[in-house]
């Protein structure tokens, strides 16, 4: 194993996107931290993500179990040689191969991918909606109730996506 640290950035996504990677260990230290694991999982799925929390925050964890994290780590008040030997265990128990989906799992892909761009449209609708709303009113509070939910869903369908969808292995670095 061979650790390199890189900040959140165009480099980051980069090396995501490349596949020569096993696995990927983001620190957060609260939920805007987040924003970068979202869009890390997006732009390559297959790659395991292990997230280590300095301390124990279950708004934060939620959060990155919903967007499908591999791992969480919390390690508290942990010295250094404890949390590596964690992440070390980590990865070793990070499954080597994928197991392989039948054909059916390709299938389920588009129409989730279908579904997430029909979410999309609606959320896109009610947001415009939303701006055009005058005063604090009842439809106000149903198109923000709208954006919130359409979101939330979209997140859980990522998640099954990633279940769902076949994995290539990628070579551990």
């Amino acid at each position: 194993m061979r650790a390199e640290a890189v900040p959140p950035g165009p480099k980051l996504l980069e090396m995501a996107q490349s596949g020569s990677y096993a696995a990927l260990i983001f620190v957060l230290e609260s939920e805007p931290d987040s924003e970068p694991v979202r869009w890390l999982i997006q732009s390559n799925p297959d790659l395991p993500l292990i997230a280590v929390l300095p301390e124990g925050n279950a708004k934060l964890r939620k959060e990155l179990q919903r967007e499908g994290v591999s791992q969480i780590i919390e390690v508290g008040n942990l010295s250094e040689p404890a949390i590596r030997r964690i992440i070390r265990e980590r990865l070793a128990a990070l499954p080597s191969k994928p197991p392989a989906l039948p054909d059916v799992g390709a299938a389920i892909t588009t129409d989730l991918h279908s579904i997430r761009s029909a979410l999309t449209v609606i959320q896109g609708l009610a947001e415009l909606a939303l701006t055009k709303a005058q005063g604090p009113g009842s439809h106000q509070k149903s198109l923000e109730g709208i954006v919130k939910e359409v979101t939330e869903v979209e997140g859980l369908l990522r998640r099954i996506e990633r279940k769902v969808k076949p994995r290539r292995p990628s070579p551990p670095q």
